[in-house]
């Protein structure tokens, strides 16, 4: 068996890293990979989290009075104070990354995330590669114990629990994966004149399979996410610049005023001037505050 251990206390025994801290929003005791060839066993209960992401092969597990098998492409995060037990019972290649953590943000940060301490979870894929990547990354802050890699380390851990919580989300065609990349197109060429038929056929899409979907995912139509990044970027510039009306209107893709400032009122409830104005007047009284 290889095991590669990492720990915040440099070279420690394995015990030694299992504890609970609610004194702190997250940190991870020790992480790792372990690759296996033969036949083991193993079982244990500890004080802190245990997040088990099975990269190649097969094991059996469970917890006490129950058994299954777990495959590549599968996750569980146990809870502090389950006992488990899990291993491989036939000669062939097994390999599974882990880490262990604490804090009193984990429940919050597994909840936001959809993972249920306890529970198995299949990916919708395979270990995506930004995981690996970011496993490794936070493999390489314990070894070098750089200033600040302890809250290195949970910011790495919190995007792996990020990541898997969105490859197994419900949605299967959440934002964060089937418009990843048109989202990045979109908010880039927002206020120029974007043609919903070719970003849906861009998705490999038809126009109303693209909408349908695009609305399930957002809450809304292209067309009105759109309008909607444009009068996010109006009301900056009307608050926080002395451009003219006209003006905003152009760099927000509009180039007829009137319409823009009919628009501005149906979507906000006031006008564009108001809406200065009162924005103006915020500012002048916090100046005067200082």
């Amino acid at each position: 068996m290889e095991n590669q251990s990492y720990y915040r206390s440099g070279f420690a025994e394995p015990g030694d890293a299992d504890c609970r801290d609610d004194r702190v929003p997250l940190v991870v005791n020790c992480a790792g990979y372990v690759s296996m060839t033969r036949d083991f066993r193993t079982t244990g209960c500890r004080h802190d989290y245990y997040l088990q992401l099975m990269d190649v092969g097969e094991m059996t597990g469970g917890a006490v009075g129950e058994e299954y098998s777990f495959r590549a492409g599968e996750f569980i995060v146990r809870p502090p104070e389950m006992p488990y037990r899990y291993g491989l019972e036939h000669d062939g290649e097994t390999g599974y990354y882990w880490a262990h953590f604490t804090g009193n943000y984990v429940e919050t940060l597994l909840a936001n995330n959809g993972i249920v301490p306890g529970k198995v979870y299949r990916l919708t894929e395979e270990i995506p590669s930004s995981v690996r990547r970011t496993f490794g990354e936070m493999f390489r802050e314990f070894m070098i114990h750089g200033r600040g890699y302890e809250d290195l380390c949970a910011a790495k851990l919190t995007a792996v629990l990020v990541e898997l919580g969105r490859s197994v989300s419900d949605s299967g065609t959440g934002r964060e994966t089937r418009f990843a990349g048109l989202l990045e197109y979109i908010h880039r060429h927002y206020t120029e004149d974007l043609c919903i038929a070719e970003l849906a056929e861009s998705e490999h899409l038809s126009v109303s399979r693209f909408r349908e979907v695009f609305r399930r995912t957002f809450g809304c139509a292209p067309s009105e996410y759109i309008i909607g990044l444009r009068l996010q970027h109006a009301r900056d510039l009307l608050s926080g610049t002395n451009l003219t009306i006209t003006e905003i209107a152009e760099m927000c893709g509009y180039g007829d005023e009137l319409y823009f400032m009919r628009l501005f009122r149906k979507k906000t409830g006031m006008s564009a001037r108001m809406y200065r104005l009162g924005h103006t007047a915020d500012r002048t009284e916090n100046d005067g505050d200082r």
